[in-house]
């Protein structure tokens, strides 16, 4: 599974016609990033499935629209356990959140200042 797919940045720029708004979406994405991991880890560590389940599709959905695939990969599974009430099975899944963030976040920075330099 690749950490980050450029193509889809790409084509929300093609669909909104607006390349500074897709950076400005992906530089807010970033900045955003470790409080939605943040509300994941917490929600599933007390057992708030509610929270859980809206924080892991909040972090789904933001990070289907940059690319960040192994995130969306993640939030899958994990809504998929929250959703049947494994709590135990997701929060297996959650605590390996943070590093993967911490790949998206590092393969979309470079992508943005490699846009930034050209």
């Amino acid at each position: 599974m690749s950490t980050f797919d450029p193509r889809d940045l790409d084509r929300l720029a093609q669909d909104v016609d607006n390349w500074p708004f897709t950076v400005s979406f992906a530089h807010t994405y970033r900045r955003l990033l470790p409080q939605r991991v943040e509300r994941i880890v917490t929600a599933t560590e007390v057992g708030d499935l509610d929270a859980a389940l809206d924080a892991t599709l909040s972090l789904r959905v933001a990070s289907s629209i940059v690319g960040t695939l192994e995130l969306v990969e993640m939030a899958r599974f994990i809504e998929g356990r929250l959703r049947v009430g494994d709590v135990v099975g997701a929060t297996a899944r959650v605590r390996l959140v943070p590093a993967a963030a911490q790949r998206a976040d590092r393969a979309l920075a470079s992508y943005l200042m490699e846009y930034a330099d050209s």
